[in-house]
């Protein structure tokens, strides 16, 4: 009996610590992390679910983020598609079909909002993110699920949740629910040299 009495005297502290612990990783601590990330390049599977296609869609690819406001998404199977967005400008180029378009992201609220809660969390910027979206964190620096809900009816009308998940200052997951009840996974790992 002694010998439990031991034990629990010093395992208890522990356990009861661990609350407290896992309580101080906030907002505030993931959006610093990430803000120390001037640039990344990784790959990305995407895998879209919509009621319009009889199988998901399963996208391959490399994304790339500078700082401050630069993202690219460069889809190399099953086609080939380049989209850069860069400050208020968005050109997305398919190679496949040879086709270019471009456009401000001024011409739409909602599409707007979306690529900044992109951008808003590459870049730790909390009070971007919080001018469009409910944010919820989840877990530890190691485990991580950032819960974005729209706060306005025109981007809630396309999007009803966004789910990030990463490591420390990584993004591992993109999860986007949309409104209509489609979606998109995106899994993303270190890009292969």
């Amino acid at each position: 009996m002694r010998w439990q009495a031991v034990l629990l005297a010093a395992v208890l502290p522990a356990m009861l610590a661990w609350p407290a612990f896992a309580a101080d990783f906030e907002l505030t601590a993931l959006m610093e992390m990430l803000a120390l990330v001037p640039a990344a390049k990784d790959s990305f599977t995407e895998t879209k679910h919509s009621a319009v296609l009889s199988t998901p869609l399963v996208l391959k690819g490399t994304l790339v983020y500078v700082r401050p406001d630069r993202l690219e998404k460069i889809v190399l199977a099953p086609f080939e598609e380049r989209t850069v967005i860069a400050g208020n400008s968005v050109t997305i180029e398919n190679r496949t079909l040879k086709q270019t378009r471009t456009f401000s992201l001024a011409s739409s609220a909602p599409v707007s909002a979306f690529v900044e809660s992109m951008r808003a969390t590459l870049a730790g910027d909390r009070a971007a993110l919080e001018r469009h979206y409910n944010v919820q964190l989840e877990g530890q620096p190691e485990a991580w699920i950032l819960s974005l809900i729209p706060r306005e009816q025109k981007l809630a009308s396309l999007v009803k949740r966004i789910q990030i998940a990463g490591v420390r200052e990584r993004l591992k997951r993109i999860e986007v629910e949309e409104a209509a009840g489609d979606r998109s996974v995106m899994l993303i790992s270190p890009d292969q040299p």
